[in-house]
């Protein structure tokens, strides 16, 4: 069957602008990036690549991400985007793991890459080498090679916060059913237009949001590394119509000395996802006449529940319900489904669902119930049939014998004023076996802040659930997809617990 898709696209499509790497100043058609993935096939073929091969990229956010994918999709490879953020051990584990053969890299992240066989480590995506051997003025057409709809496709590798990162598969089905989903869901066509700052590598930036507008036939505009001020000002230069972010990455444009309103009055969509949403930025947005929905995703699965922007007013913190052809069910302990208002595990089936883990056929096994894919993320839904998520299963905290989601906390802290930002977690504790604490992001320096959020916190929760300890941080530290890093913060809680000890 041909899921070389690009290549039609292409066909069907007029000559216009599909990708701008405004740091580069280079743009490509839908016909140049089918070209480019043509000549970089043949290539890879040349080079012994055949069929089911594994294929890498280690880079920022750039064409050459889509040059590999296209490639491999023509050629029947494995396409393997490789997440430059995580640590050296886990960059070895996924190498090995994945048996990936060929590896294209950005010079600036090659020291991550030392220790790696040298005959893996192909080519410098940003070399003149590269630019030639993808120019589509010399173009070497390719005969795409037929695939079945369960042929492996695609390899992720979860982020790692927990364990070692595990590849995640797609298939040829998996993986487009979800594009063609996001662009029901969405509405997504070729007047869409968007800046793709979260990463490529990941599930959020690339299968939710990248493919999907290109299948379209819409526009992206590559923003290689996120950074609030520079996200401004291509805001205010290409004024996108669609936006997807994670919280963290709204609030830092929000703080930027260039955030203007008005280069938002070209939004119809204004999509988070990732981690909790963060309340005073819904607020601020909402002043401005715009609302922002949740999406609801994650590795293993991708879009698979979303709020919509009406709903959203109502219930902002809801990830409304599952989009088409997407079926849940929440299941207690004993996989029984629980009743409405009741907390249980998120399940999910739908196509864009992995069918399971590389290498790891236990670790499949124990994923999945009834064709359901178990997300570890528990959730609520109410009387309307809205899904609520309400914490990580894993990140339940057990403090004296009671229960503490630290999602219920987290939401009565970011209602302080003091508070931009904050992260609960468990800390070890020999009389409670665990207790609640706090990491918060202050608004404005107070010396008296671990007072006013105490007395705060007592008038709206039970003593138990009350952080017994905070900690400030200037900077939130993230996880390499960018969401709160709650076990950095654990270790940064120990230096502040020791310290308070000994003084």
């Amino acid at each position: 069957m041909n899921y070389d898709w690009i290549k039609t696209r292409a066909q069907f499509d007029e000559e216009r602008t599909a990708v701008i790497d405004p740091l580069k100043g280079t743009e490509w058609t839908f016909q140049e990036l089918n070209i480019r993935a043509e000549n970089l096939a043949n290539h890879l073929q040349e080079q012994g690549v055949k069929k089911g091969d594994v294929i890498g990229i280690f880079s920022p956010n750039d064409v050459a991400v889509l040059d590999l994918l296209f490639a491999a999709f023509k050629l029947g490879a494995v396409y393997f985007p490789m997440n430059w953020r995580l640590k050296p051990n886990e960059i070895e584990s996924v190498i090995a793991d994945s048996g990936v053969q060929v590896i294209f890299y950005a010079k600036r992240h090659l020291s991550s890459l030392e220790g790696i066989a040298d005959e893996k480590l192909h080519m410098d995506i940003d070399s003149s080498e590269y630019d030639e051997l993808v120019n589509p003025k010399k173009h070497k057409p390719f005969k795409s090679v037929d695939v079945e709809r369960d042929d492996l496709a695609c390899l992720m590798y979860t982020s790692g916060t927990t364990a070692l990162p595990k590849g995640v598969m797609f298939t040829y089905e998996s993986f487009t059913s979800n594009a063609i989903n996001s662009i029901l869901t969405y509405r997504v066509n070729s007047n869409f237009s968007t800046v793709v700052s979260l990463p490529m590598f990941h599930v959020f930036g690339f299968n939710d949001l990248t493919i999907p507008l290109l299948m379209a036939g819409g526009k992206l505009v590559l923003h290689r590394y996120f950074e609030g001020e520079q996200f401004n000002d291509l805001m205010a230069q290409y004024k996108p119509n669609y936006l997807t972010l994670i919280p963290t990455m709204y609030y830092a444009l929000l703080i930027a000395p260039n955030f203007n309103p008005k280069d938002f009055e070209n939004i119809d969509f204004l999509v988070q996802g990732g981690s909790a949403p963060l309340p005073g930025v819904q607020k601020k947005f909402e002043s401005m006449g715009l609302n922002i929905i949740n999406g609801y995703g994650l590795t293993e699965a991708p879009l698979g529940l979303v709020n919509t922007p009406e709903n959203s007013v109502k219930k902002p913190m809801s990830i409304g319900k599952p989009v088409m052809y997407v079926d849940i069910c929440l299941l207690d302990e004993e996989h029984n489904e629980v009743e409405v208002g009741e907390i249980g595990e998120l399940a999910i089936k739908g196509k864009q669902v992995t069918p399971g883990y590389w290498n790891k056929p236990d670790a499949t096994k124990a994923s999945f119930h009834n064709g359901y894919f178990l997300t570890g993320d528990l959730a609520c839904i109410d009387e309307d049939g809205d899904v609520f998520i309400v914490d990580r299963k894993k990140e339940l905290i057990i403090t004296g014998g009671e229960n503490v989601l630290p999602s219920e906390v987290e939401t009565i802290l970011s209602e302080h004023p003091l508070v931009a930002q904050c992260v609960v977690v468990g800390f070890e504790s020999e009389k409670f076996g665990e207790v609640v604490t706090a990491g918060v992001l202050l608004t404005e320096n107070d010396p008296d802040y671990e007072e006013k959020l105490d007395a705060h916190m007592r008038e709206h929760l039970a003593s138990y659930k009350v952080p017994k300890l905070y900690l400030q941080v200037t900077k939130m530290p993230l996880t390499s997809t960018s969401k709160p890093d709650k076990l950095e913060v654990k270790k940064m809680m120990n230096k502040k617990a020791d310290q308070l000890n000994r003084d």
